[in-house]
């Protein structure tokens, strides 16, 4: 969905180039969570583009013409340019979606922004409510109603974070070791090179404060009462060295492929099983070895492997307006595929979710072009008919599942259709009750659309 982080220095050197290293440092080690747009805001000024966050010499630069100056700032990267138009005006980043916004223009704080967008009419409410009204509960309370994930707020010197109550997606805070420094990040991925910082997870209905005079403080803190964890953040969002509640990442993937295979086991027939794409990696590893127990013909080994000389940013990023196929579109492949370990062979490849199916069909391409003697997928997450469940502001129609719903009722059923689109022998997408014990966590924890929770997996 995004990359959020803010930023307050308390230090003597606060107001120099200090907070823009840091602020650029982080947004860097969030890279991964969206690399089509980048906007940071510090003191009065901010500055964004198109594209990924530039090198930090460029950065320095930047922040020079614009008087990016002060001793704070947030930063926001997103998988494609800013979906609401007053992202551009107003001092926002957020992680996550907003509901139940038809009704927002008979609120009676709307005031002059009934005609704004949905962002825009969320933010004044809020600061209504907050600032002016001085109610951080029902500032809370409000935000719980219509957000699902995060949202930081600059306001001058303060800045202003909420984390639902449903926990939707990961939030942590950090401070040095002399106090001196406060950032809230969307994971902890940065304490990887921030080693003096000291990470904790900001709670679910948390509101936080930030500011020179009392530092990091908690207004709020509604009550969690039910959680409902956005399950991408398990599959890929989150980066492999962060972890989310306590919980490693890394393990938590290794962990929703070994269920996966122990509950196909009876299903598939294989020799080998391919990581494609490259981040499926630890699923890939949890599937194997589990699969390995089950049958005495299976092996493990990479197959198909990313051509890691090549110069170029293999990330794949959703904002990509071409087709994800690399070696179709260019005639250039940027992986390598070893024959004798693929020809003439049963081959499962671990998919972490499967969207447009573009990235499935380059991976089937290379398969088959190899000579392998069968082709089964197996889909890490579960079906994807709603963009919102991977961050994307897309039409759903482009989603590959998504066509099928209401036309089929059974996992059964749309495992058999996919299959036949993607000309594979067979498609398994994970179930939510399969994922929920990869992850560790109870079903009802994790939210997925009505449609997917309630479709027959028997």
């Amino acid at each position: 969905m995004a990359g959020i982080v803010a930023i307050y220095s308390y230090g003597s050197d606060s107001k120099n180039n200090n907070i823009i290293y840091y602020l650029a440092h982080s947004m860097r080690r969030l890279q991964h969570r969206g690399k089509a747009y980048w906007k940071m805001i510090v003191g009065e000024g901010a500055a964004g583009a198109e594209g990924s966050l530039p090198a930090d010499e460029t950065i320095l630069r930047i922040a020079q013409k614009e008087k990016l100056l002060g001793n704070n700032g947030i930063g926001y990267l997103s998988k494609r340019p800013p979906p609401f138009p007053s992202m551009n005006s107003i001092w926002v980043a957020f992680d996550g979606f907003f509901v139940d916004t038809e009704k927002l223009h008979l609120h009676p704080y709307i005031g002059s922004a009934r005609d704004s967008d949905s962002l825009f009419k969320i933010y004044h409410i809020f600061t209504q409510l907050l600032i002016f009204e001085k109610n951080p509960e029902r500032a809370a309370e409000f935000l719980d109603r219509h957000l699902r994930g995060n949202l930081m707020i600059k306001v001058g010197d303060r800045i202003y974070v909420y984390r639902d109550r449903t926990g939707f997606k990961p939030l942590v805070s950090a401070t040095n070791r002399d106090k001196t420094l406060n950032i809230i990040a969307s994971e902890n991925s940065l304490r990887t090179s921030l080693i003096n910082m000291e990470f904790a997870d900001v709670k679910p209905g948390q509101l936080l404060k930030i500011d020179k005079y009392s530092g990091l403080k908690v207004l709020t803190s509604e009550s969690t009462i039910r959680l409902m964890m956005d399950p991408f953040e398990f599959i890929r969002e989150s980066n492999v060295v962060a972890t989310v509640n306590g919980k490693s990442i890394y393990q938590i993937r290794k962990n929703i492929g070994k269920e996966q295979a122990n509950f196909l086991s009876k299903e598939l027939d294989v020799d080998l099983a391919f990581a494609e794409p490259d981040y499926t990696r630890p699923m890939t590893l949890g599937f194997s070895l589990e699969y390995q127990k089950h049958s005495k013909v299976f092996e493990l080994a990479e197959g198909v492997i990313k051509d890691r000389y090549d110069d170029a940013d293999h990330m794949i990023d959703f904002s990509e307006q071409v087709s994800k196929n690399k070696l179709l579109t260019t005639g250039r492949s940027l992986k390598f595929v070893i024959q004798n370990l693929v020809q003439g062979k049963k081959i499962a490849t671990v998919q972490g979710t499967i969207q447009t199916g573009s990235t499935t069909r380059e991976t089937i391409y290379y398969l088959k072009n190899t000579g392998a003697k069968r082709i089964d997928v197996a889909v890490s997450y579960v079906p994807t008919v709603d963009g919102r469940q991977v961050g994307l502001y897309t039409q759903n129609r482009d989603l590959i599942a998504n066509k099928y719903m209401g036309k089929v009722s059974s996992i059964n059923e749309l495992n058999q259709n996919i299959a036949r689109e993607l000309g594979v022998d067979s498609l398994y997408y994970n179930s939510p009750a399969v994922l929920a014990k990869g992850i560790g966590v109870s079903e009802n924890d994790l939210w997925f659309p009505e449609w997917v929770r309630f479709i027959d997996y028997k």
